[in-house]
Order: C-alpha cells, then sequence, then structure tokens
C-alpha cells in the first residue's frame, strides 16, 4: 500500500512539474509574441535657431526617434510641451508620426505672444496610440523681452553700422584703384629702375 502511494505521489509531482512547465513555456511564449510588438523607442530633439528668442517667435525643431527593436511600422504620437520655470504648461502640440527603424523631422513652434521673461524647457515625448509612454527628451531655452525703444536703438546701432562698413568699403576701393599702375608706367618704372 505505501508503495502505492509513493508511485501516486510521484506521479502528482511529475504531473504538477509538467503543468508549470507548459505554463511557462505559454508565459514566454505569450511574452514573446508580446514583445515583437513592443517597440523600443528613443528620442532626441534640437533647437535649429539657438536657444534665445522673443515672445511670439517661431522655432524650428528637429526632432530624431530611433526604433531599436525594428519590428515594422509602428505609429507613434510625438508631443512637444513648453514649460515655464514653476513647471506650468505653456504650450502643447502633438502631431502623429510613422516609425521604422529612424525617423528624423522638422516641426515649427510658435511662441505665445504674452510671455514673460526666462527659461523655459522644451519637452519632446514618444507615446503609443493607446497612451502607453516611450521615452522623452528636453532642451532649455530663454526667452527675452525687447521694449520698443531698445529694439528701436538696436536697429539704428546696426544701421549706423552698416553705413560705417559701406563707406569704409568704398573707400578701400578707391584707395586701391590709385594704386592700379598701367603696362606703360610699370615700363618706364622699371627702365629707370635698370639705368640706375
Amino acid at each position: 500500500m505505501r508503495h502505492g502511494c509513493t508511485y501516486k505521489i510521484r506521479r502528482f509531482k511529475n504531473s504538477l512539474f509538467l503543468l508549470l512547465f507548459i505554463l511557462l513555456t505559454l508565459l514566454f511564449v505569450v511574452q514573446g509574441v508580446g514583445g515583437s510588438s513592443n517597440v523600443s523607442l528613443a528620442i532626441s530633439v534640437s533647437i535649429v535657431e539657438g536657444d534665445i528668442f522673443g515672445p511670439g517667435d517661431s522655432f524650428h525643431t528637429i526632432t530624431e526617434i530611433r526604433n531599436s527593436e525594428a519590428s515594422g511600422r509602428v505609429d507613434v504620437i510625438v508631443t512637444y510641451e513648453i514649460l515655464g520655470e514653476d513647471g506650468h504648461s505653456v504650450l502643447v502640440e502633438s502631431t502623429t508620426v510613422a516609425i521604422e527603424t529612424l525617423s528624423s523631422f522638422s516641426e515649427e513652434l510658435k511662441l505665445p505672444d504674452k510671455m514673460e521673461e526666462g527659461v523655459y524647457v522644451l519637452k519632446a515625448s514618444v507615446t503609443s496610440l493607446d497612451g502607453s509612454k516611450y521615452s522623452e527628451a528636453s532642451r532649455s531655452f530663454n526667452v527675452v523681452q525687447v521694449s520698443e525703444s531698445e529694439q528701436r536703438l538696436i536697429e539704428y546701432v546696426m544701421g549706423g553700422a552698416l553705413i560705417f562698413t559701406g563707406g569704409a568699403l568704398i573707400y578701400e576701393h578707391r584707395r586701391i584703384s590709385k594704386l592700379k599702375v598701367s603696362g606703360k608706367d610699370l615700363k618706364k618704372f622699371i627702365e629707370t629702375q635698370n639705368k640706375k
């Protein structure tokens, strides 16, 4: 009787082990199938025109998204958000992009006309169409307000510099033109130098 009980326990352990093995195998297969549809995206963003702007200015970004697990075409949402120093959102824009292995594109963003002076952060993030987040990147930039009188002063200084540069170029051109020597004058100069 004891031998029959041991046999049943051994058979039960083997069945339990087999069931556990089947469950683990199914789990890995399901994760493998799900893993092939899960893409791993990395985003980078840069601002083309520099990092100082005025309220109401437009600027261009170059956004690059890399798919490290190339699993065919994937549609994603790229969201651009501009955050103030205190973390409040100033601007939010989104666009849908198709990615295979690498996608690089340009976006134009326009700052609101009534922005305060300060340091702002441009945050770009990639999410799937169902809302799961992949990655994000950020760049900081400054907003500087220039009053009308300061703007006029800058325009006068730039205009004065342009006039001065133009006058200096004309003066140099005339000075160099006077130094030009004709072929006859050159021959006479050479002859007088040879006679000495």
